[in-house]
């Protein structure tokens, strides 16, 4: 009877401990999870605190890549399934708060995101990361040579034969969304087609749609000679980048804090495109790319 009583302690003890989480790590610290989203930025930031974590700490960082869309990061964060994310301000626009006013300020689209997500959440949003990922609209530079296009307004002479290829959210999306963009703008695209990111690029670059939403700190954009039109109306919201993590968290490893602040600015939209380039182009891994540039910038010194 012993035996059986304690066979179903330990059972039960097992139990306790795998619901709190990662548990331990090798060095005995705890084991904390990253949430990142399919494209390649997010998965970057999340070995640069991976690799700065584990390199200054006795704690580890396992990340989970590839969560579709950042309504599921923060689900997951709400249901602390996940310690740590990248998500990006004008997030905060996106019908998650009904009394939140908009504007395309990026500092207070910032200050937004971390007064209405940190109570509601239970997490803190940090100052950027030092780059922005926001949405621009993109044609071929020869097609904007020829017909004299700048601004987005310059299109509507010719939407109504106009082939838009965009990443599949965007055509949901409300407030900065297709629908959105319909009503500031005043007219419609002729054909909008939801796909993958990379695919909206080499569609583009085949000549099998006209325009794409890029994303500004996207290499394709250099790659494939495309140009940014000038968002003439203001309809997009900035989208700088930022590291979250769960408060408590912060609160019982204030080392983990201390070094989510010293990322804040620094990373630039210029440095994040480099380093996609080298991960999207040149075969390399985000592990690699990451530890490369934190060594160059000096964090991993001694």
């Amino acid at each position: 009877m012993k035996k059986i009583v304690l066979a179903s302690l330990l059972t039960l003890s097992l139990l306790v401990v795998a619901a709190c989480g990662g548990g331990g790590s090798a060095a005995g610290g705890e084991v904390f999870e990253f949430g990142a989203q399919t494209y390649t930025d997010p998965k970057i930031a999340a070995q640069l605190v991976k690799i700065m974590i584990e390199e200054h700490t006795d704690h580890e960082v396992n990340i989970t890549e590839d969560i579709q869309a950042s309504p599921q990061i923060l689900a997951s964060l709400d249901r602390q399934e996940f310690d740590f994310a990248l998500l990006f301000s004008g997030e905060v626009y996106n019908n998650y708060f009904d009394d939140v006013e908009y504007t395309t300020d990026p500092e207070q689209t910032i200050a937004n995101a971390q007064e209405f997500f940190n109570p509601a959440y239970e997490l803190t949003w940090f100052d950027s990361l030092g780059y922005a990922n926001e949405y621009a609209i993109a044609v071929q530079e020869g097609f904007a040579e020829e017909n004299d296009i700048t601004v987005v307004s310059d299109l509507e002479q010719f939407a109504d034969n106009v082939v838009v290829g965009t990443d599949t959210t965007w055509v949901e999306r409300d407030n900065d969304g297709y629908r959105g963009f319909q009503e500031a703008y005043g007219f419609s695209f002729g054909d909008v087609r939801g796909m993958e990111i990379s695919l909206m690029y080499e569609a583009i670059a085949r000549d099998e749609v006209d325009v794409v939403t890029a994303y500004t700190v996207d290499p394709q954009i250099i790659e494939y000679d495309l140009r940014l039109l000038e968002d003439d109306v203001q309809f997009f919201p900035p989208y700088d980048a930022s590291l979250v993590a769960l408060n408590d968290v912060l609160e019982e490893y204030p080392e983990v804090n201390d070094i989510f602040e010293e990322l804040v600015g620094a990373v630039s939209t210029e440095q994040m495109s480099a380093m996609i380039r080298e991960v999207d182009f040149e075969g390399r891994s985000t592990a690699d790319v990451a530890r490369e540039f934190l060594e160059e910038q000096g964090f991993l010194t001694e």
